[in-house]
């Protein structure tokens, strides 16, 4: 009987190992800095991260849809060379965490202002370096962060170097959503696993 107790103690401590374990599943967002139905995603998005458990159990990854080259990057409903784009991935390269980027495009999203003056309010509102960020876009490392984005997106998506490219597009452990309402997303993130209390189980602890 001890022997019997003694193994199941170790397997039940295997499954708890295992569980904590298993990685946070992956929300995987490719924006438009300038796009319509972005915007409107950000109170979605917003909305998303607020809820119960999920901005720790869940690893949100913000990716811009850029292609083409410099100086020319193309952007969905952007000028040539994506100047909206540039101040967001400025703005990420400051960031303290992946929580600052999530609040960033919340912040920008839910912004009127020109691009400079809301990223600026942005970057003060989260206590990021408005100086960097502002000679980030302005210069050399802007122009480095735009082609490493475009390097990613092209490498990601290749069937859309070229062409129309629908944002936001999600995916969520790999899964493409075709919805994209708080509640679609919600249940997706659950299913792919997320331990949080918006899915009625255990709050994870950052």
């Amino acid at each position: 009987p001890r022997c019997t107790a003694m193994a199941l103690r170790l397997v039940a401590l295997a499954a708890l190992g295992a569980a904590q374990a298993t990685p946070a599943p992956v929300f995987d967002y490719t924006f438009g800095a300038n796009c319509p139905f972005c915007k409107e995603f950000g109170t979605t998005l917003k909305q998303l991260n607020a809820a119960d458990g999920i901005a720790a159990a869940v690893d949100f990854n913000l990716r811009a849809a850029i292609r083409g080259a410099a100086p020319a990057w193309d952007c969905p409903d952007e000028d040539d060379g994506c100047p909206m784009t540039k101040y967001v991935l400025c703005a990420f390269s400051a960031k303290k965490d992946t929580q600052d980027e999530v609040d960033f495009m919340t912040c920008w999203d839910e912004s009127t202002a020109s691009p400079a003056s809301k990223a600026q309010s942005c970057a003060e509102q989260l206590k990021l370096d408005w100086s960097a960020i502002s000679a980030c876009a302005g210069g050399a490392e802007g122009v480095a962060l735009e082609a490493a984005a475009a390097l990613t997106f092209v490498t990601r998506f290749p069937e859309h170097k070229t062409g129309r490219f629908g944002v936001p597009h999600i995916y969520i452990g790999g899964v493409e959503q075709q919805n994209h309402d708080y509640q679609s997303l919600l249940s997706a993130l659950c299913a792919a696993g997320a331990k949080a209390g918006a899915c009625g189980g255990e709050v994870v602890q950052i």
